[in-house]
């Protein structure tokens, strides 16, 4: 049997692939299942797997995460399921040399046709050997990270949920990192606070709209994630000093 550990970010899919794997008399079986990148690095340092399996539940930028501190270590296959179809996304997981990417929603039989390809290619009877340390990437509460490649996955995850609602509080609880320390981390390596630099993507992508598409307003202010239009206006007025018509006259009027 081949066994896959399960990093199950959707909190969903656990029930749902036991019932498929155990249908389709399938080579795999769970060996474990767990909810969070920190617990995914110690289950991998305690024993051996055949495939690490990440249902992302839209925590695609916590996967890949996952993946870069596996990468580190081990070339184990990797099946990531339910991302993101963003291209840069996918990107990223090709560089970690993830053997499928299968974005939305589960998919039995899209699962199925992965776990039957990378069969083929895993060693049945590999022997055990012992497995590297990955406790050394993390402590509990985060007080050891590699702050560079987090603060990197923070910013691909604002520049893709853009049109959300995005706290630091939201992606410290996703990652499994202190929140205050998440923070001090973020302005140490960008020479601004989170919430500093929330404002000026999502100011950046508004001035670019209003550049480049006829959208309304009131889309624009959505496609940066305000539900409040007036509260869009006050913040786009507070940083470039004008107003969202005005800008988009001015830059109709230049170009």
């Amino acid at each position: 049997m081949h066994n896959i550990l399960l990093v199950d970010f959707s909190r969903c899919v656990f029930g749902e692939m036991q019932k498929l794997l155990h249908r389709s008399k399938s080579e795999y079986t769970i060996g474990k299942r767990v909810v969070s990148a920190q617990c995914a690095l110690s289950a991998l340092s305690e024993r051996e797997f055949t495939v690490v399996l990440i249902s992302t539940g839209g925590c695609t930028a916590a996967g890949l995460w996952v993946c870069h501190h596996i990468r580190k270590r081990s070339q184990i296959p990797i099946l990531i399921m339910g991302g993101n179809d963003h291209f840069q996304l996918v990107r990223k997981a090709l560089a970690y040399q993830v053997s499928d990417y299968l974005p939305g929603r589960f998919n039995g039989s899209s699962l199925l046709h992965s776990l039957n390809r990378l069969q083929s290619r895993l060693e049945p009877d590999r022997p055990k050997r012992n497995l590297p340390s990955f406790r050394s990437l993390i402590q509990l509460e985060g007080q050891q990270v590699h702050s560079t490649q987090v603060i990197k996955i923070i910013k691909a995850y604002v520049l893709d949920h853009l049109n959300g609602d995005i706290t630091l509080k939201k992606i410290a609880d996703m990652v499994h990192f202190n929140c205050a320390y998440l923070g001090q981390k973020f302005k140490m390596e960008e020479n601004m606070s989170f919430n500093d630099y929330l404002l000026q993507q999502r100011m950046e992508r508004a001035k670019f709209l209003l550049k480049s598409t006829d959208l309304r307003i009131y889309e624009i202010a959505a496609e940066v994630g305000y539900t409040d239009t007036d509260w869009f206006y006050k913040k786009f007025r507070a940083t470039t000093g004008v107003s969202p018509n005005a800008y988009r006259k001015q830059k109709a009027f230049t170009a």
